[in-house]
């Protein structure tokens, strides 16, 4: 593993202090990459723990990520063999033995909420004022941060705002920190309950009523089967396409996410809905060959509405459970897709469809980013966390080139959001220890149009939705080359066939990336892959089947069948 030893190279680097904003998962592995190389941080966060949405989560949260693909590739569970969907519990419990590893609690101010930041123009410093003893406390109306993993705390009427100054900004604050509560057509007569996600604990408190769920994405999937199996009777409202869905567990027991690997996403753009479609009724086909059961019914359900949208995980967001598909499978649950308007006691729908009777409405409507510390000062940095495609790589906000960048806002279709920050972490490590030169203010702004125009294209309206949606892969191989730490995939090819092979066909994790290159760990890299299982025979052969078709055609001339890095 790396240590934290001193280079030649590092002593003639001028020691840089940075200011981490937030100690979520972001934050953590912003500031280990950071003190890896040499530099002083310090980390302001507004809970009293680590954790970030977890720690707020309501009760019953599983991640939707399996534990291969949301660890970070220097740190192990050591279940690399036998995956599975860790709880919000374990997550943190996982957080926490990172931190201690790293030894990270130390730079961690808890309860700090930043309230300004301002750039000195003499010095070219940040100046950055906070305040601690914040109040923590799980009130239930979104007045104060929730609270249901921590301790809770009252305000510290004794606290008064300090300033400090350091070299560069590190935003961590996440996506899930400012809840979006949409004002619904005839709101203000509706006589029910209407509450936002963020706010949602337990499914008791809709034992027997009648509960509409507003948006179908992952938080409200999962929230929709909960209580489902409480309420009278649910209803989903979505608007247009849900998210391409795939369950987390196969027919087999196994994690679903062990297909999303390089041999998929390698394939070109252009065979993307095909790929979807031949998995999906190769699936439909197997799924009614077994026994009958309730898990064949959900998985033919999720076959058939993707098939009937004609989404792949290509060109739609995806929705990484079958929640909302098991409520309506198993227990009745009303899809609508479309908008609605409010009554006093019931739901009508544009189709003239009603919903009667309507006790209460969960609005799973999302997060907004919010930067309220830049707002006095530097509206334009606001403006640019609010738009990651227009910062360089997501990352680098281009009016401050390496002095101030975003972390956890690039969101991949299929994928995990942590290791994904990982590999932007350690570019912005590497910057700003002088590893690499970021290109001129010009350049990265006509790379940023490039990557928002291919982004906009690929995805369509959800790119416009979801503004940092990005392909897992070719978002991390774009950082991996400007790092220059890209797997040498020819080359295992040839000398290690084995490891090759399970980087193509296994789960697609950042291991990859420490097999060559600066600061890689190919040993431990090569470990974690001989444990790692694989993905699905049957899906494989067929994702397989199309990618040499692409390789065949582009080497015949045809570039718009050229595959990704293969």
């Amino acid at each position: 593993e790396l240590t934290r030893t001193t280079s030649p190279q590092m002593e003639q680097q001028p020691k840089k202090r940075i200011c981490v904003i937030g100690g979520g998962s972001s934050g953590l592995i912003v500031m280990k990459e950071l003190t890896l190389l040499g530099m002083e941080v310090v980390c302001f966060e507004r809970m009293p723990a680590i954790g970030g949405v977890y720690v707020k989560a309501y009760q019953n949260t599983i991640l939707t990520t399996s534990s291969l693909l949301t660890a970070w590739s220097d740190h192990s569970d050591g279940k690399e063999d036998n995956p599975k969907f860790w709880t919000a519990e374990e997550y943190l419990a996982y957080l926490d033995s990172f931190a201690k590893k790293w030894d990270l609690y130390k730079y961690i101010n808890f309860r700090h909420e930043v309230l300004e930041v301002k750039k000195s123009e003499e010095t070219g410093k940040w100046s950055v004022t906070v305040i601690g003893g914040r109040a923590c406390k799980d009130t239930g109306d979104g007045s104060e941060p929730q609270v249901i993993r921590c301790e809770t705390y009252e305000e510290d009427p004794s606290a008064v705002p300090y300033t400090i100054e350091v070299d560069a900004i590190a935003v961590c604050t996440g996506t899930n920190t400012y809840s979006s509560l949409p004002t619904f057509p005839g709101q203000e007569r509706f006589k029910g309950e209407i509450i936002h996600a963020e706010n949602y604990r337990t499914p008791e408190r809709f034992k027997d009523k009648r509960v509409l769920i507003v948006g179908s994405g992952e938080s409200g999937s999962d929230i929709t089967n909960e209580i489902s199996k409480h309420a009278s009777k649910c209803a989903i409202a979505i608007r247009g396409k849900h998210g391409h869905l795939i369950p987390r567990i196969q027919a087999n027991g196994r994690v679903t996410d062990l297909n999303t690997n390089r041999l998929r996403y390698s394939n070109p753009y252009v065979f993307g809905d095909w790929i979807g479609y031949v998995n999906q009724m190769a699936k439909m086909v197997l799924s009614s060959l077994g026994p009958a059961s309730d898990q064949g019914k959900v998985l033919r359900k999720i076959a058939e509405l993707n098939m009937s949208q004609k989404t792949s995980a290509f060109s739609k967001f995806g929705c990484k459970n079958e929640g909302f598909v098991t409520a309506i499978v198993l227990r009745g649950a009303e899809l609508h897709r479309d908008s609605f308007e409010l009554f006093e006691d019931k739901v009508v729908f544009k189709d003239g469809s009603e919903f009667p009777n309507c006790d209460a409405i969960v609005a799973c409507t999302g997060y907004r980013n919010s930067f309220p510390f830049f707002d006095k000062h530097h509206p334009e940095i606001c403006c640019a966390g609010m738009n990651p495609r227009s910062n360089f790589k997501q990352i680098f906000c281009i009016a401050h080139p390496g002095q101030v960048g975003f972390f956890g806002f690039a969101r991949p279709a299929f994928g995990a959001i942590p290791p994904t920050t990982e590999l932007q972490a350690r570019l912005w490590a590497m910057v700003l220890h002088g590893d690499v030169t970021l290109p001129p203010q010009e350049d990265m702004a006509r790379v940023a149009a490039e990557d928002k125009l291919n982004w906009e294209t690929r995805f369509g309206y959800d790119a416009i939705r979801v503004k940092g949606l990005v392909d897992f892969q070719l978002y991390c191989d774009g950082l991996a080359k400007l790092m220059g730490v890209m797997p040498p995939l020819g080359k295992l090819f040839v000398w290690q066939p084995r490891l090759w092979w399970k980087i193509m066909f296994g789960p697609f994790t950042m291991h990859q990336y420490r097999l060559s290159g600066p600061y890689s760990q190919p040993e431990r890299a090569a470990l974690v892959y001989s444990k790692q299982p694989v993905g699905d025979v049957v899906e494989s052969v067929i994702t397989a089947s199309f990618l040499l078709t692409a390789k065949v055609l582009s080497m015949l001339g045809f570039s718009k069948f050229r595959p990704n890095s293969f």
